[in-house]
């Protein structure tokens, strides 16, 4: 039986193409990581790396996320991945030509984390237009699961060409990844915006009022934050695995790609289980997510003390799992209750604060393991943000307790439009 998303024709040209793009990021990523840490041996510079792509998100996707609500998101999407396989491109002949050194890798990574950053909530606000309203709480899953099969297999590609025929077949595989999602952006046609939430005329006044409307709605300020803690720590990790593979574990390249592939291979069982039991638009965040969230913080924990291999694979396919739980569950819970013309903004905050955290636990993480160990790095990380993520339950658990009705997206949109906090 065909899931209720794909039964749309825009809808599945999109996946199509998109999971060719997927496996080109993800190789994209595994290949820079691999490159930082063969150019200079320093897990800091492998998390900076990372900060480097995730840091433009960081400080621009709020904005960018008006953007996103204010243009015609179809023409945005061709334009992102357009400069996406350009600067991919110019990357790949700076390899070939020997002119790759830690620098130019740096601001490769930084000028790719630029084009992402407006890719993001274009991306966010132009998927669900490409299934009906009702179906969008199916589609959100199929997204993760197309995503996630992409972490699966992108990352052994990349090991594999890395390993057998070297940087240079995966950078050129990643260039030509791009090109079906293009074509298939050029077919494809959102269908218009519904809600009755107009975005005001005003380019401040659109990004005050999305900020109004995310804090007046506690389910999604606390789902923004607990994806911000996990991310701190849990994809942190995730982002400095190069340091694991081979400064820990001494098993190069295909060590990568191998825990990177195990990573998407939890995290794709984890989407399909989701697929199967959508986000219900008034059950709140789902328990999954917060369980998902504890689980994750404890698997940092164990990959700290990992004597084995086999125990550290198996501690990245869980963190691939309960990353998942967490960043697709609330992602759903999120977006069913938003209108199509307030998704760019709200989404955007969201997608800002888990790469932010990403961001910065990758940085964090790198310059800590070379000070205080890998060990002391991963267990000292998990804590903190185990301490904060129960803070804000907490808060959260009493906000309920205080008004049931927060469950309910029935709000006043006038206030919302003027970008006020309902009464």
């Amino acid at each position: 039986m065909i899931p209720k998303a794909l039964a749309h024709r825009d809808f599945r040209i999109y996946v199509i193409g998109n999971f060719f793009a997927l496996n080109g990021v993800w190789i994209q990523r595994i290949t820079i990581s691999w490159l930082g840490w063969s150019l200079t041996d320093s897990a800091s510079f492998v998390g900076l790396l990372a900060f480097l792509m995730m840091l433009p998100t960081l400080i621009f996707g709020p904005f960018l996320g008006v953007v996103a609500d204010r243009t015609n998101v179809r023409i945005a999407a061709l334009s992102t991945q357009s400069a996406l396989f350009i600067v991919t491109l110019a990357l790949t002949i700076a390899y070939f030509t020997d002119f790759l050194n830690a620098m130019v890798l740096a601001i490769c990574a930084l000028t790719i984390g630029l084009v992402t950053a407006l890719h993001h909530p274009i991306r966010m606000a132009m998927a669900p237009r490409l299934v009906p309203v009702e179906s969008i709480g199916a589609a959100v899953p199929i997204i993760s699961i197309n995503f996630n099969l992409s972490r699966f297999l992108g990352p052994f590609i990349a090991g594999t060409l890395i390993a057998t025929l070297g940087v240079g077949s995966a950078l050129l595989v990643n260039s030509a990844a791009f090109l079906p999602l293009l074509l298939a952006l050029s077919v494809i046609r959102p269908r218009p915006k519904s809600g009755g939430t107009l975005v005001p005329s005003g380019f401040i006044e659109s990004f005050r009022a999305g900020i109004a409307h995310t804090r007046s709605d506690p389910l999604i300020v606390t789902g923004i934050l607990v994806t911000a803690l996990t991310s701190l720590s849990a994809r942190g990790v995730q982002e400095i695995l190069p340091v694991i593979a081979d400064g820990a574990f001494d098993r190069g390249a295909s060590g990568l790609g191998q825990l990177t592939a195990a990573a998407g291979l939890g995290a794709l069982i984890s989407s399909i289980k989701l697929a199967s039991h959508p986000i219900d638009r008034a059950a709140g965040l789902p328990r999954a997510s917060l369980i998902g969230a504890g689980a994750s913080l404890t698997l940092v924990v164990v990959l700290g003390f990992a004597p084995y291999w086999w125990v550290a694979l198996l501690c990245a396919a869980g963190l691939g799992a309960s990353g998942t739980q967490v960043g697709v569950g609330i992602q759903s819970a999120i977006q069913i209750r938003l209108d199509d013309d307030m998704r760019g903004r709200v989404m955007s905050l969201w997608t800002t604060t888990a790469i932010g955290a990403t961001a910065l636990g990758a940085l964090a993480l790198g310059a800590a393991a070379d000070v205080i160990g890998l060990r002391g790095a991963l267990i000292t990380s998990a804590l903190i943000s185990a301490l904060a993520l129960t803070a804000v339950l907490l808060r959260y658990r009493k906000a309920l307790r205080a008004n049931p009705s927060n469950l309910s997206r029935n709000r006043d949109r006038s206030d919302l439009e003027n970008g006020l906090p309902p009464p």
